[in-house]
């Protein structure tokens, strides 16, 4: 398995909808070379997405929180 550029706890926002707080619950291992990772919306841990992690990455769709 690739080692994540992202890590458990990390928040995020999308670029169009920065109010809604996106954080790292897990990567997903899966057999596919593209890495995947798993997130919960703050305070609302029952919503849930996952995502390729380049994706998440990817300053045009979403930005890192410090």
């Amino acid at each position: 398995m690739k080692k994540a550029a992202v890590a458990r706890g990390d928040r995020f926002v999308k670029v169009e909808d920065p109010r809604t707080v996106w954080v790292v619950e897990r990567v997903v291992d899966v057999p596919d070379p593209i890495l995947h990772v798993q997130l919960f919306q703050e305070g609302r841990p029952q919503r849930r997405r996952t995502l390729a992690e380049s994706v998440l990455r990817d300053r045009e769709f979403y930005q890192k929180l410090n």
